[in-house]
């Protein structure tokens, strides 16, 4: 028997590329390191805020978590209010243009936020996630569909894929993370209450259907 060895499919690319990949390769190293960020992040939120988590999360293989996006505290809250269980199969979608462009935020979306890099700039991006998608037979997923901090319109093409390929939604508002440290200030303002809202979950194929749920349950004031 000859040994014959292989790079793995990431061999060569820059930290931050690496960081960024979807579908994961599996590293015992920086596996451990996220469980580890993971579990920073929850300290954080849980010793500096008021956390009040409504509602419960369902009990299903594949789950699609949609949030309105309001602070970059936003990721760290619901990390904090998602159950141990699942939280480490919970793969967070970030900007790639923000946070994959360069190694400090690499480490920082990857290793603290569960972060995977998505394109929100190219129809492109939308295309290479349904091939990901529709092999995934079991994970979480949580991604904010406004796509910014200063938006509340809501992109319909990842949606669209996740409904056709029979993933459950769960809309999922966050109240207070944007006093708790607002977009124009450098640093978080500690011990203000953040509240996670969990609503009934979406199933089937109506997208207009579920952007009204959306926009309804989301974004009551827009």
């Amino acid at each position: 028997m000859k040994f014959q060895y292989q790079h793995t499919p990431d061999f060569g690319q820059p930290l931050h590329k690496r960081l960024g990949n979807y579908p994961r390769i599996p590293d015992f190293t920086w596996d451990f390191c996220r469980w580890v960020g993971s579990w920073l992040s929850v300290l954080f939120i849980r010793s500096q805020f008021k956390l009040e988590v409504h509602g419960t999360f369902p009990a299903v293989d594949r789950l699609a978590i949609v949030a309105n996006h309001q602070s970059h505290l936003d990721t760290a809250t619901l990390l904090a209010a998602l159950p141990y269980a699942c939280r480490q199969n919970t793969v967070v979608l970030a900007a790639e243009d923000y946070f994959f462009r360069s190694a400090p935020k690499a480490l920082a979306a990857s290793l603290l936020c569960q972060g995977v890099a998505f394109d929100r700039l190219h129809w492109t991006a939308v295309r290479a996630w349904y091939q990901h998608l529709k092999k995934l037979k079991k994970g979480w997923l949580l991604f904010y569909p406004s796509g910014s901090r200063h938006s509340c319109e809501i992109q319909s093409g990842l949606l669209k894929i996740l409904l056709r390929e029979g993933w459950t939604i769960l809309p999922v508002r966050l109240d207070g993370a944007d006093l708790a440290w607002p977009s124009h200030a450098s640093v978080w303002r500690p011990f203000r209450p953040l509240k996670v809202t969990v609503y009934d979950p979406f199933q089937g194929h109506d997208l207009d259907g579920l952007i009204e749920k959306l926009k309804r349950e989301l974004y009551p004031h827009a």
